[in-house]
């Protein structure tokens, strides 16, 4: 017969607590597996009264777009160090003296030529005042020479990297896209996972799009009808294709033309694609800029940026009014200036985007002082596309623009299908492993198997209801993660069965022999599962994410298994042997 003896009070406690995980379990998981498009009336009961939260499924589930990005840092590293000693050289040179060259290398070691022995040392302090990414290393005749300081310029680059990624994640946010995951990989990389993507071109066009924007004097030391032979000749020399002028080609042009003394050193060619007028086969023409290698004014200074449409003598064209930050005016103020003098003809400024001249236009008017500048987007072709144009550079620019030029080394698309295959994959898997576990279970322990199977399925409920709550991303080696949690789950009740076991060995009743086997491999259960999460910890620290994702779902899952593997097996197990006639537990 049963005993007549009502349970204790701590025995209805942990119940309590028990019926709370169920509740809390079926409370967070069940939105995740309601198609918020139906209509039924269950579907807008469960959107009335159960929460929005619902686990994120990952890129190799929900297929999506994953690309790397390659972040151009040492150029950065030179060009933050350039502007630094080229706003030193201005000041100095506008007081009438002399500083010529300025050469920054690979190593970031840099040379300045300086014409008047007598400002060495000022010019050498100012330099050092206005950037702590260099030292000053001695002079050569009338050259002062500076070192890298290393130790500056790593965290100068960690810094890049840093705010390349916030800035990647801001766009990606104002993009609209949900359950994005960014991180870095490698000293110069950063992966981009876009699960569920459709607009894949537009996705790399704005993460292509380094919203570099920076402006630039347009120098008149060589006209601009000679800079087309002299591109001819370069490409001549370099075997370059005469129709390719790519930034990257561009680039190798300019370090040509330099190191044969046809332009100035610390100046390069830019392109300007021009649209509103077409060549005969349709294709924009082409016209070369001769202008300063670093710019004075970067995107960074941009305080607003706004997409607009205007109509200037009666045509329809977009555009984006940009507003700068007090700095910014105040340096553009000083670049209007500079190319309304006389000598600095034609007077134009370049307003340059990621490599490329977006116009150039002419100050004719005087200095420019209200830090308002207009870049226009075109005015024939697609109105449409050159609207979504303006609004994406808006969002760029408003976004940051990226610190780096950066580059799309890799993309990789998977498609729904394959996702939904993954998906299938998965829940197969787990099917497998849970029928085996329970069958295994029940075969060798009997009663208290099927209570260990009971409480390994609670522990599958209560793992999705934490990665609902906490928006987690489920992704395969997750579902590997759960898999693997299903043994764990048991496992622990295997260490208790086997000491009840060892209990009723030793000549104890059934019913001492259970709560002496739970009281002594408390321990045991504990030990196992702090190894197991400093495992798991360490992999969610230092792994990229398709280890994170096992190791998010592991951890969770070591959490609900020292739960559900001790104290509901406990409960049911306790209440099991109070009040029926069970003669085995164990």
């Amino acid at each position: 017969m049963p005993s007549k003896t009502p349970l204790p009070f701590l025995w209805w406690f942990k119940f309590f607590i028990v019926l709370v995980a169920l509740i809390f379990g079926v409370f967070y998981t069940v939105p995740t597996f309601i198609n918020s498009s139906q209509s039924s009336l269950y579907s807008k009961f469960a959107q009335t009264f159960l929460p929005d939260s619902k686990i994120n499924l990952g890129l190799d589930l929900k297929g999506g777009l994953s690309l790397t990005l390659n972040v151009e840092i040492d150029k950065s590293v030179n060009d933050s160090i350039y502007r630094s000693i080229g706003s030193v050289k201005d000041e100095i040179n506008r007081n009438g003296n002399k500083i010529g060259e300025i050469s920054v290398s690979e190593d970031h070691s840099v040379k300045v030529k300086v014409f008047d022995n007598s400002k060495i040392d000022a010019f050498r302090t100012q330099v050092l005042e206005q950037t702590n990414l260099i030292l000053f290393n001695r002079i050569t005749e009338n050259e002062v020479l500076f070192e890298p300081d290393q130790k500056l310029i790593q965290d100068f680059k960690s810094q890049v990297m840093k705010q390349a990624i916030a800035t990647v994640r801001s766009r990606i946010d104002q993009f609209g896209v949900a359950e994005a995951s960014i991180f870095q990989s490698g000293d110069t990389r950063i992966i981009v996972e876009l699960p569920g993507m459709t607009e894949v071109e537009r996705a790399k066009d704005l993460l292509g799009n380094t919203a570099q924007l920076d402006f630039r004097m347009v120098l008149n030391a060589v006209p601009q009808a000679q800079l087309f032979p002299f591109i001819d000749e370069a490409k001549k020399n370099l075997n370059i294709l005469p129709k390719d002028s790519s930034r990257d080609t561009m680039e190798k042009i300019s370090g040509w033309l330099r190191d044969n003394k046809k332009i100035p050193q610390n100046s390069e060619i830019l392109i300007h694609k021009s649209l509103d007028n077409l060549s005969e086969n349709k294709v924009p023409k082409l016209f070369p800029y001769l202008v300063d290698s670093h710019p004075k004014l970067t995107g960074n200074m941009i305080e607003d940026a706004q997409a607009s449409q205007t109509t200037e003598n009666f045509v329809p064209q977009f555009a984006v009014a940009l507003k700068f930050k007090p700095e910014g005016s105040v340096l553009f103020g000083e670049m209007t200036t500079n190319a309304f003098k006389p000598e600095n003809a034609p007077h134009q400024i370049a307003i340059v985007l990621d490599g490329e001249v977006q116009s150039a236009p002419v100050v004719s008017n005087g200095p420019v002082l209200g830090g308002n500048v207009s870049i226009t987007m075109g005015r024939i072709g697609d109105q449409e596309k050159q609207m979504k144009e303006a609004q994406d550079l808006a969002l760029v620019l408003r976004a940051g623009a990226l610190p780096a030029s950066v580059k799309i080394l890799e993309e990789r698309q998977i498609g729904p299908s394959e996702g939904s295959q993954n998906i299938r994959s998965g829940i197969i898997s787990t099917v497998i492993a849970a029928i085996l576990v329970v069958v295994l279970m029940v075969f060798i322990y009997g009663m208290a198997g099927i209570v260990a199977n009971v409480a390994m399925l609670l522990n599958v409920l209560l793992i999705l209801g934490f990665m609902a709550l906490f928006h987690a991303t489920l992704t395969l080696p997750g579902i590997a993660g759960i898999v693997l949690t299903l043994a764990i789950a048991v496992d622990g009740n295997v260490v208790i069965n086997e000491r009840i076991r060892e209990e009723i060995r030793s000549g104890h009743s059934q019913k001492l022999a259970f709560y002496r086997g739970y009281e002594s491999s408390f321990k045991t259960l504990i030990d196992a599962h702090v190894t197991s999460s400093v495992a798991g910890v360490v992999l969610l620290i230092y792994g990229n994410p398709t280890v994170k994702g096992f190791a998010v779902t592991l951890l969770y899952g070591i959490i609900c298994t020292l739960f559900t593997s001790y104290l509901v097996t406990e409960v049911i197990g306790q209440w099991l042997i109070e009040k029926t006639n069970i003669k085995r537990f164990g």
